[in-house]
């Protein structure tokens, strides 16, 4: 079969990639059939620029040769999980990054299901502050320890993006005057996946730096429950936050 026939199938595969997810090029050749791994990566490097080529890469986790820097841009936009965690790691985890093909599905049959699965999913969240200062340093430094980049700052407010989710810290002449009091109605808390239990350590350990304090100390890290591993941190203006371990 000539390269470009399986060209088609493999750029028809690779753009169904979710975001935050990868395939090795040897998952792909197994899927497809009637090819090899070297053919997929000649596909990819002749003709991968327009597919999210960052999705496939090496079987022991590290990013398309010659492309690491850009791939590893890509990986923590979208929240890929990386050996070491988001902010050290450059090489993805496979266990848990890896695709379940038993998902895949072509995009000439898919029926509008891709787009249809962001129906429902978190969007953004946006959280009104008294001061944008204060609130910008901590939430900037607990969502960057988290794998979120600012993606822009209108001087009363900022927000900080990874993948497609994005969260807003913002103030102004429409906040009402009052601490926040996570015990009254309305949101008690947010959760993040926190990554592995010493990446959830560190930033345990790291917290107070960013004007952020352990809450439950006493009962860290099972705060949650026996089998909950998280921290749960609180933010000079009262705001709680759970950071959850993966493991």
């Amino acid at each position: 079969m000539p390269l470009e026939d399986h060209a088609e199938r493999v750029l028809d595969l690779v753009a169904t990639i979710p975001q935050g997810r990868v395939l090795a090029y040897g998952d792909i050749a197994r899927h497809l059939g009637g090819m090899g791994p070297r053919t997929v990566g000649t596909v990819m490097s002749r003709y991968g620029s327009n597919v999210p080529w960052w999705r496939v890469i090496r079987s022991d986790g590290r990013p398309p040769q010659g492309l690491e820097d850009e791939a590893l841009e890509h990986w923590r936009a979208e929240g890929t999980p990386m050996v070491r965690g988001l902010v050290e790691g450059a090489r993805a985890d496979m266990a848990r990054a890896r695709w379940d093909l038993a998902d895949a599905t072509s995009p000439a049959d898919d029926g509008g299901v891709r787009d249809a699965g962001r129906r429902g999913g978190l969007h953004h969240v946006e959280i009104w502050v008294e001061d944008i200062t204060a609130a910008g340093r901590e939430w900037g430094w607990l969502l960057g320890r988290l794998g979120y980049r600012l993606g822009d700052d209108w001087g009363h407010g900022r927000a900080w993006e990874l993948g497609s989710v994005y969260v807003v810290v913002e103030s102004g002449a429409d906040v009402v005057a009052g601490r926040h009091e996570r015990r009254r109605a309305g949101l008690n808390h947010l959760a993040f996946h926190g990554g592995s239990r010493a990446e959830v350590d560190a930033l345990v350990a790291d917290c107070a730096e960013g004007g952020w304090a352990l809450m439950f100390a006493d009962r860290h890290p099972y705060a949650g429950g026996p089998q909950h591993y998280a921290a749960y941190l609180e933010s000079g203006e009262g705001f709680e936050v759970e950071v959850v371990a993966g493991d």
